[in-house]
């Protein structure tokens, strides 16, 4: 069994504490979204788990030591060496990768973000020294365009972030944002615009060279863009074969996976993602969330 840690939520980010609780106490419960009285209860256990995908836009929590009360960012010390990590130590007994995002994007499109700069990217760095490069995806996706972020922003900034990242991914996955019903509104509000193929392709073939020259083979998530295609839960980095999911999207070829998170739960405030349709949903869910609950919220 594979687990996603979440599609439809943030989970390392807001709810990282949770999480482990859960790894620890070896279940959780998790509610049908078509059906909430309908409730699973999915195991948690390291010989149940073949393997975990973890989607985040900040492991930091994951990353943080707990020391009398206190907590910090992981650190390296002088000599190179890593200090003890408690939260992300939980998983070293789990087969696990991350499905990373970081976009070129403000407040105006993330308004819950972390500071990128100062928390985001080097939690991406430290957890690519801890697990290794080919264990951290990095996601580019969505791709808005609109009068702020343009064709030429999109490419300064990627290249900025490859240079940053070198090192630390060898694989990065786009995709076009998809005016979804629950984000066409804040789409709208935006500017965001629709490209044409060869307008996208134009873009896609530039990022790509970009990509290429720092060492990252760049991948298209459920869009034909010339790219090779990816599996976002891929269950051949378990050394499995595992059928697709079948309850994902068209074009979609990730396979077969029990997600844990819930939706109208993320607090990243992103106006293209279409797993919160309600913001005063998605905060009573956050602020009526137990650490100490078998389930995520509810």
């Amino acid at each position: 069994m594979l687990i996603s840690a979440s599609r439809r939520t943030d989970i390392p980010a807001f709810y990282a504490d949770w999480f482990i609780n859960r790894l620890n106490a070896g279940h959780c419960l998790v509610k049908n979204p078509f059906n909430p009285q309908q409730i699973r209860r999915v195991s948690l256990l390291s010989e149940d788990v073949d393997g975990i995908v973890l989607w985040t836009k900040n492991a930091a929590p994951l990353l943080e030591l707990r020391s009398n009360g206190s907590s910090s960012l992981l650190l390296r010390g002088g000599g190179g060496a890593a200090l003890p990590c408690t939260k992300i130590a939980t998983l070293d007994k789990f087969q696990y990768y991350f499905q990373y995002s970081i976009t070129p994007y403000h407040s105006d499109l993330e308004s819950g973000l972390a500071d990128k700069k100062t928390v985001v990217i080097p939690a991406f760095i430290e957890l690519a020294k801890r697990i290794g490069a080919e264990r951290m995806i990095w996601r580019y996706d969505p791709i808005v365009i609109n009068e702020r972020y343009t064709h030429n922003y999109h490419i300064g900034a990627f290249s900025r972030l490859c240079e940053l990242l070198t090192g630390s991914t060898k694989k990065c996955v786009i995709s076009f944002v998809i005016e979804y019903k629950s984000v066409a509104k804040n789409m709208r509000e935006v500017g965001s615009r629709t490209l044409d193929l060869p307008h996208k392709l134009s873009l896609v073939n530039e990022l790509s060279e970009i990509a290429k020259s720092y060492g990252i083979t760049l991948h298209s998530c459920c869009e034909e863009l010339g790219l090779p295609p990816t599996f976002c839960v891929d269950s051949t980095m378990f050394g499995l074969e595992l059928p697709r999911d079948k309850n994902q999207r068209d074009g979609c070829n990730c396979a077969v996976s029990v997600d844990i998170g819930a939706y109208n739960s993320c607090m990243n405030g992103c106006r293209y993602c279409y797993a919160n349709h309600a913001e005063a949903k998605v905060k009573a869910n956050y602020a009526e969330h137990n650490v100490d609950s078998e389930i995520l919220n509810g």
